[in-house]
């Protein structure tokens, strides 16, 4: 199924990094074909030999990437087990960028989706199967077949159609092939829905260069092109000097990450160092999340977004996780803060272009990223989370952070000196730099945007989707907070030493979430009333 979606999307020469590797010498791209499947409509006009040539020799290569592993037996630990592998091994990048490990199983048996999903499926389908047993077949007449519990005549396909089965599709790649939103958007070509969803972008690319020269003349559209570069160009020295300065300051202040000192105990004490702490889960509906930043954000007089609501609610869960380090390392003295900050640094990466693929371009790094600061210990941050109830502070001071750099152009400037460091510096500079450039941050927080309905891969649904962040280097704990199908999801990829309990950290983060919702309707009440 996914070699033909593969071939059926045309994905090699939509995206032909997805067939390359990097030279032993690492210096470049090196194709690893040189024959491209012509577009299905190509291949069923033409149809000789030579396409059938192509498509054979891609699907060879597809058998280096693409392989079936047995399906997960102990529910979530052993998926849980594999992401950790896939996320610590590393790749052989000069034979291949990325790999797909795919499996089969009874729904819910892998634990990739909650109990409470498999359950809202399985009764979707009984009333799907009850909706199509009462329509009317053959001119109005229904032949059916009664049958008795263990009668002669069961039908064997509603037997087997009463056990559904799931598959897993486990993807990674190199950073080299692409950052994570580029291929988020080209792994989106593979569904069904691919035309429908690049002629919606070339629809919405329309729109804006009609909005941008609408009922203006010549002249005026030359100005205001102009005016527009001018802006851009203030916006762009101005802005990357006050980003500079802006993270100068953060270092300068930051001179030890947190988590530096529990690390420290977690090897005095013998206790593991290496491995992933993981977890995933679905937070919110995504029109719950938009109604409670809409009223807290009206309340306060901002504009609160869902990046803001979950980055607040990841801060205070670090915050939680670093007042029970404290706890354990001195539970004799724990009121007395060592550990727990004030404030503490969040690394955010910024997709440069929103997170598409724009027509007629392939996968690529587009990725830049800016530091800021975040609020840490508040006074409802209690020894073991007090429940004081203060958490709306706490999301106006992350909106107010993470608006100045949102608006600056730090995405922009990160990116490009990344590229110059990676291009013009030797390794072990350009390895001090990035570590450096974090300015000690506790933890990097993701955010990337789905499609806004179910996709489908030949036909079959994809019920959920889940991405885990790599670690920067430096940082110990990595969250994504991602949006599909109308649903929040949240996953966490984290040092074990950092965060022994990834499921704790996870409940942590809802439980902030929780405390806003309340806060939120309180706002609705009194705003009623």
């Amino acid at each position: 199924d996914f070699e033909d979606a593969w071939l059926k999307q045309d994905m090699p020469s939509r995206h032909p990094r997805f067939h390359s590797t990097v030279c032993p010498q690492q210096q470049y791209f090196e194709e690893t074909h040189r024959m491209h499947p012509p577009s299905s409509f190509m291949v069923s006009r033409i149809g000789d030999g030579k396409d059938v040539k192509s498509s054979l020799q891609i699907k060879a290569e597809l058998d280096r990437h693409v392989s079936e592993t047995m399906h997960f037996s102990v529910y979530r630990d052993d998926l849980r087990n594999r992401l950790e592998h896939m996320l610590m091994s590393p790749l052989e990048v000069s034979s291949s960028l990325w790999e797909v490990k795919i499996s089969n199983g009874l729904l819910g048996s892998s634990g990739a989706i909650s109990r409470a999903k498999v359950d809202a499926i399985l009764k979707a389908n009984r009333v799907s199967s009850q909706m199509q047993q009462l329509a009317p077949k053959n001119n109005g007449v229904t032949l059916t077949r009664k049958t008795t519990k263990g009668g002669l005549w069961r039908d064997a396909t509603q037997e087997v159609e009463s056990i559904p089965m799931e598959s897993v599709l486990l993807f990674r790649s190199h950073h080299a092939l692409a950052d994570g939103a580029s291929i988020m958007a080209a792994l989106s070509g593979l569904c069904d829905e691919a035309e429908e969803i690049q002629a919606n972008i070339e629809m919405e690319l329309k729109k804006w260069k009609q909005n941008v020269g609408a009922k203006k003349s010549g002249i005026r559209r030359v100005l205001s092109r102009l005016v527009r570069l001018l802006k851009m160009c203030l916006w762009m020295s101005l802005g990357s000097l006050s980003a500079l300065i802006y993270q100068g300051y953060l270092q300068i202040t930051t001179l030890t990450n947190p988590f530096e000192g529990v690390r420290k105990d977690a090897e005095r004490k013998g206790l593991t160092i290496s491995g992933r702490s993981i977890s995933w889960c679905d937070a919110a509906p995504l029109d719950e999340v938009k109604r409670i930043a809409e009223i807290i954000g009206k309340s306060e007089g901002v504009t609160i977004t869902v990046n803001d609501l979950f980055v607040s609610c990841v801060t205070s869960a670090v915050t939680r996780q670093l007042i029970e380090h404290e706890e354990f390392m001195a539970p004799i003295d724990a009121h007395r803060r060592r550990v727990v900050p004030r404030n503490i640094n969040v690394a955010v990466p910024v997709h440069l272009r929103g997170g598409i693929i724009l027509p007629n371009e392939s996968v690529g790094n587009n990725i830049g990223a800016f530091v800021t600061r975040c609020p840490g210990e508040m006074k409802h941050d209690a020894v073991g989370g007090g429940t004081t109830s203060c958490p709306t502070e706490r999301l106006c001071r992350v909106h107010k952070s993470l608006l100045y750099s949102k608006q600056s152009p730090a995405p922009f400037v990160s990116h490009y000196m990344a590229k110059f460091c990676s291009d013009y510096f030797p390794e072990e500079w350009t390895k001090s730099i990035f570590r450096r450039a974090n300015a000690n941050s506790c933890v990097a927080v993701s955010n990337v945007r789905g499609s806004d309905k179910k996709l489908h891969i030949n036909g079959m649904t994809i019920e959920s989707t889940a991405g885990f962040l790599p670690l920067p280097p430096g940082i110990p704990i990595g969250v994504l907070v991602q949006s599909y199908a109308g649903t929040m999801s949240l996953s966490v990829a984290a040092e074990k030493w950092a965060v022994p309990d990834a499921d704790k950290f996870l409940r942590w983060v809802l439980d902030e979430y929780q405390r806003l919702c309340e806060e939120a309707s309180k706002l609705e009440m009194k705003q009623m009333n």
